[in-house]
């Protein structure tokens, strides 16, 4: 269990501060955060070969289309559109 010292040490080097209501909130989401972490620490421990074996039972993503080239508007048309415009560049408020 984190104590309430590491939590104000810790609020102290974030520049952070909390109301007493806030701190015992925080104290308590920390150590759930901490208890999450510690069983997939000890869910693991010791046998990286669980964490590589995780991608051979991921589903193969599924074939993504061909890229292909297609043609663009032309910038007049793209910019027709606008008040005013310099080259590729939009001015604000006209020229």
């Amino acid at each position: 269990m984190i104590s309430k010292e590491e939590v104000l040490k810790l609020a102290g080097l974030a520049r952070l501060e909390f109301t007493d209501e806030e701190l015992d909130k925080i104290i308590k989401d920390m150590d759930e955060i901490i208890a999450f972490a510690d069983t997939i620490n000890n869910s693991v421990e010791g046998d990286a070969d669980k964490i590589r074996n995780i991608s051979k039972t991921a589903l193969e993503a599924e074939k993504f289309r061909d890229d292909t080239v297609k043609e663009s508007l032309p910038n007049e048309k793209i910019l027709s559109n606008i008040n005013a415009s310099k080259g590729m560049f939009c001015i604000k408020g006209g020229i």
